[in-house]
């Protein structure tokens, strides 16, 4: 069952350690060693929350690159650095650079996670933190740390559940097995991301029985001094990461069937970046609409902010959850939101609908014709854009919080933990 947060304790300063793996977005700022973090805004509410109250130490693990990640940390060594805008004292553990070239990759992978495990249980011994908190990515090594640092509180922050770690419950292949018994550790809490991805059924299937396990929305930044964009077409707009599961290429052949089919003069703008950047492109060039879409790859937040204030509809083809931070923002600017229906047999978005209801429109999963069939009808209806702009206004009332609100939960729930331990 998911713990409800108990306000009753009193908040001290405490000694935190945050152990988390080093997103591509934190690293340009560590380079330049000022704080101005891109994405995870989770992560990066959470280190100033926890900065201005605690003394905050991070430990950042550097990954290596993947199917869906990039990294740029080209480090062969550890570093220890303080940057400005960000109180707290920060280590960044280098990643399978360290190893010589000729080491196979997955042997350097798994020399890596070892070689990072003794730095961080060193480090532990050296400051003694009140409380420990591991994300996801490193969720093997916060299981070590409970057997070895038994009376430390040992916390997991899961940002939510990706197709990988929804794999891993069924799975015999070895690392998913790891990961699977890792997650059955002896840990204080473990706190998940609301992001529509059924995490609080996983955490059922997952995680030991006598677990405390919370489950947070995340919060948005406040709109009321932001300035929308100035527009001459109609607008429509995609925000997220230009990956297969965020639905990026459904999005694109919908659109050009959109194109094909309507007399309005549409602008597409699509912010994010990845691995299908190049595929993008190319798709809507052979199309012969490149002029009708705009890629912005990575902007400030606040001019993302703006292009959603700016936007006629906002559509998302996410196929792993649709609470996720980019979609919270769409509904806190009142956007005309179109978003998958719900997958009930996967548990994903079963919560989105709860929270959204009609005041959203829906299409079929993957299904380029009806997300094509559902934008035309609102470009054809305008009315009804206008409808769906009221209805997710007065619809966000009861559950869109600030960031400030939603860390003070979270601040909470680790300072119950450390004064119950």
């Amino acid at each position: 069952m998911v713990k409800k947060i108990n306000n009753s304790n009193k908040i001290t300063n405490m000694n935190i350690l945050f152990v988390t793996r080093l997103y591509s977005g934190f690293e340009k700022s560590l380079y330049q060693k000022s704080w101005k973090p891109e994405g995870v805004p989770t992560i990066y509410n959470l280190f100033k929350k926890l900065s201005l109250n605690h003394t905050l130490f991070i430990i950042f693990t550097a990954k290596d690159s993947g199917k869906t990640y990039t990294s740029n940390w080209i480090e062969e060594k550890d570093i220890d650095l303080k940057v400005e805008n960000l109180k707290a004292n920060i280590k960044v553990l280098c990643g399978t650079n360290y190893f010589f070239n000729f080491i196979p990759r997955k042997l350097a992978m798994i020399m890596r996670d070892l070689r990072q495990c003794i730095r961080i249980i060193f480090y532990i011994r050296k400051i003694n933190p009140d409380i420990i908190y591991c994300d996801s990515a490193n969720v093997v090594i916060a299981f070590v740390l409970t057997k070895l640092f038994p009376s430390k509180p040992i916390v997991v922050r899961v940002l939510g559940i990706c197709s990988f770690w929804r794999s891993i419950t069924n799975s015999q292949r070895i690392v998913h097995r790891i990961y699977k018994y890792s997650y059955r550790g002896n840990f204080s809490a473990v706190i998940g991301t609301q992001d529509g991805s059924g995490i609080e059924y996983w955490f059922q299937e997952t995680l030991a029985k006598h677990v405390p396990r919370y489950v947070l929305l995340n919060g948005v930044d406040n709109l009321q001094k932001i300035k929308k964009v100035n527009k001459e077409y109609k607008t429509i707009l995609f925000v997220g990461r230009l990956e297969e599961y965020k639905g990026i290429l459904i999005f694109l052949r919908a659109m050009i069937k959109v194109l094909q089919s309507s007399k309005d003069n549409l602008n597409i703008i699509i912010i994010g970046d990845g691995t299908l950047y190049e595929e993008s492109i190319n798709i809507c060039k052979n199309s012969g609409f490149l002029d009708s879409f705009q890629f912005l790859k990575s902007i400030p937040h606040i001019d993302v902010l703006k292009h959603h204030l700016g936007s006629d509809i906002y559509v998302s083809a996410n196929t792993d959850g649709n609470l996720i931070n980019t979609n919270l923002e769409a509904i806190s600017s009142n956007d005309c939101m179109v978003i998958p229906y719900p997958q009930n047999k996967k548990f994903i978005d079963i919560e989105t609908h709860k929270l959204l209801a009609d005041a959203v429109v829906y299409y079929k999963v993957n299904d380029v014709n009806d997300l094509k069939d559902k934008i035309l009808f609102l470009l054809n209806n305008p009315n009804k854009i206008k409808f769906f702009k009221e209805k997710i206004a007065l619809t966000k009332l009861k559950f869109i919080k600030t960031w400030g609100k939603r860390m003070n939960e979270e601040e909470k729930i680790l300072a119950n933990i450390v004064n119950n331990n």
